[in-house]
């Protein structure tokens, strides 16, 4: 009976198995003869074909075509152009060969030879010139970040017209404390904002790394009286990296995350305006170089995330529309804290309204605020004492003149002497209340 093609390569491979079991001469002789007996082949061209190692059959494909000399002349051609790519080369070949030729004497053939190249013959031949004189580097690859930014969806939302009517959609952002200079090592701080309450919370952490960030995302999730459903951030690999989706997907599958468009900062633009009027508002410009400072800057955060949210009101945007060449914005005619939106909601339990009541009850708003200007002496002193390097000058917040005259310490040189002098140049205050997406802030 005659096998086909298919038949054939699947009974071959079956006797290769067989034969390979066999361990006496005798049992090979078996299986030989069985095999050449199917396939009609000769008993020595059997041994060798079952008994030998399978190699993978390799395409021998077009030999190479063109000359040493024709790649080192396209070579060189491609380096007088800039390194063009090979489209671009293509269509300049014949400028830079006449012009070649009137300084030095370039061989006919060769010449002709590079002239008939195509534009995928360029590139291809000028693969090794590429690889030597880039140092290896070739075509950019897709790093992993951009394979995390097609995974989560963008946020096109545009404030007020889509207000959330319920708490639980956040904004995250971090800010640099690097004094102008991202070299080296510095301190960040997150800031977590819900945008129907206002609700904000802030940690320093060291570095922006990924666990660090992931941890106090985690802790201001777990901490906060509400459920969140959202997460919205920008692009940056502080919050868009593996260890965080893989996070995310294994312990907050619930928690939906989206993403800002590139370049447009009103895409996260409560959050934004968090980090001016809490952030910079306390701790400046400058540069904050010490990892040993993180434990009193969290302290001064979280007195600063009650007082903040506990105590000051703020007004939510209700709209806002063009009239010729001015904004013309509406707000709340009834000023409100964060916790008072939190106990007001419907969409909030009343196991986290009677947390919001408990911290109500414990804190008081002098005593609050007599702590963050305690500590931020203490901060300063401890700035002024550094090593130069590790902080430069700034502007943290000037303490509440109910503290009285600041200790003679504190008119140190660095960010300590920055407490008796005013913010650095900015935009003042009611400008950039005008300009806040959402709500009027109350700077004291």
């Amino acid at each position: 009976m005659e096998m086909s093609k298919e038949e054939k390569k699947s009974y071959f491979g079956v006797m290769r198995r067989r034969y390979a079991m066999m361990r006496t001469r005798r049992a090979r002789g078996r299986v030989l003869d069985e095999f050449c007996g199917m396939t009609g082949l000769t008993r020595k061209h059997a041994i060798k074909a079952l008994s030998a190692k399978r190699r993978p059959c390799r395409r021998r494909g077009c030999p190479p075509g063109g000359t040493p000399e024709g790649s080192a002349l396209l070579a060189r051609l491609w380096r007088l152009s800039d390194m063009m790519c090979g489209k671009l080369l293509k269509a300049i070949l014949p400028e830079l060969l006449a012009s070649l030729g009137r300084r030095e004497t370039v061989p006919g053939a060769v010449s002709l030879e590079v002239l008939r190249m195509s534009a995928a013959t360029v590139d291809r031949r000028l693969r090794k010139a590429k690889a030597s004189c880039l140092g290896g580097r070739g075509r950019r690859r897709r790093s992993s970040l951009d394979e995390h930014r097609r995974e989560i969806p963008l946020k096109v939302d545009v404030w007020p017209e889509a207000y959330p009517k319920e708490p639980g959609h956040v904004e995250v952002d971090t800010v640099a404390h690097c004094g102008g200079s991202m070299a080296g090592s510095f301190v960040w701080t997150l800031t977590w904002t819900d945008v129907a309450t206002q609700w904000t919370c802030l940690k320093c952490v060291w570095n922006k790394g990924a666990v660090a960030v992931c941890g106090a995302i985690s802790e201001f999730i777990l901490e906060a009286p509400f459920d969140t459903k959202m997460l919205n951030s920008d692009n940056g690999g502080e919050c868009i990296n593996g260890h965080i989706k893989r996070h995310f997907s294994q312990f907050l599958p619930s928690v939906v995350r989206t993403r800002s468009r590139s370049y447009r900062k009103n895409d996260n633009a409560h959050v934004e305006q968090k980090n001016g009027a809490q952030v910079r508002a306390l701790y400046g410009y400058g540069r904050i170089g010490d990892e040993s400072l993180i434990p009193l800057m969290n302290r001064i955060n979280m007195a600063q995330g009650l007082l903040k949210n506990l105590f000051t009101p703020t007004m939510r945007l209700l709209s806002k529309e063009r009239a010729g060449s001015k904004h013309v914005k509406r707000y709340e005619k009834e000023p409100k804290t964060p916790a008072q939106r939190v106990l007001e909601s419907p969409h909030v339990s009343e196991g986290n309204k009677a947390k919001v009541r408990a911290l109500l009850a414990m804190n008081d708003i002098i005593d609050l605020r007599e702590r963050i200007d305690a500590d931020l002496r203490l901060l300063a002193k401890k700035l002024a004492a550094a090593p130069s390097g590790a902080t430069s000058e700034g502007s943290p917040r000037r303490p509440s003149d109910a503290l009285g005259p600041l200790p003679p310490s504190s008119k140190a040189r660095g960010m300590a002497a920055a407490l008796t002098l005013s913010p650095p140049p900015a935009p003042n205050n009611r400008r950039q209340m005008k300009t806040t997406p959402d709500f009027g802030v109350v700077f004291i």
